[in-house]
């Protein structure tokens, strides 16, 4: 009884950790609003006003970036990212989540750990000295696009815990763990 004790704890604290990814996820796609109706603007500002904005390009491209940036932990929990689903398609569950466990500690981690703490000393730099898009005209403050990077990075840090707990259920019953739906 204990060993089923140990896979139910597993999967229940992934699906806990699910919900940071999920909500930032549905968060995070209301930012499309601004960044179509921003766009949207500029398109009618310019070609039927004869008057283009200074912000609308800026807003657009932060906007996209953080969307983009924010919405990978969400994809990641969704399973959306790329893999070689030829080869990886064919494998057994056991063999997906061994090889995914590698790549999550070899690869995965590590290389968000350093995200993280590089965007974190970039939003700190940008934060401290005020520092505005020099290549724009409307000099928009840079830290809240920075800060952006590190917060993705845990995000991301938070989903990539659930799957490694996943995949360590995987590996010991050669099947995927039920997803719960949120």
């Amino acid at each position: 009884m204990q060993e089923k004790n140990w896979r139910q704890l597993l999967s229940n604290l992934a699906s806990v950790l699910d919900k940071a990814a999920i909500w930032s996820g549905q968060l995070v796609g209301w930012l499309l609003i601004p960044m179509i109706l921003s766009l949207a603007y500029e398109v009618v500002a310019r070609y039927v006003f004869g008057k283009p904005t200074v912000w609308a390009y800026d807003m657009t491209f932060m906007l996209f970036g953080a969307f983009f940036m924010l919405g990978a932990a969400f994809t990641l929990q969704r399973g959306g990212h790329i893999r070689t689903d030829m080869l990886y398609g064919t494998w057994r569950p056991r063999t997906q989540a061994a090889v995914d466990l590698v790549g999550y500690f070899v690869f995965f981690a590590p290389l968000l750990f350093v995200f993280v703490y590089t965007g974190w000393g970039y939003f700190v730099s940008a934060w401290a000295s005020n520092e505005r898009f020099v290549s724009s005209p409307w000099a928009p403050v840079v830290w809240p696009f920075r800060l952006v990077i590190p917060v993705a990075g845990v995000l991301l840090l938070i989903q990539g815990a659930a799957e490694v707990m996943r995949c360590v259920v995987a590996i010991d019953q050669d099947r995927w763990p039920e997803r719960r739906a949120q």
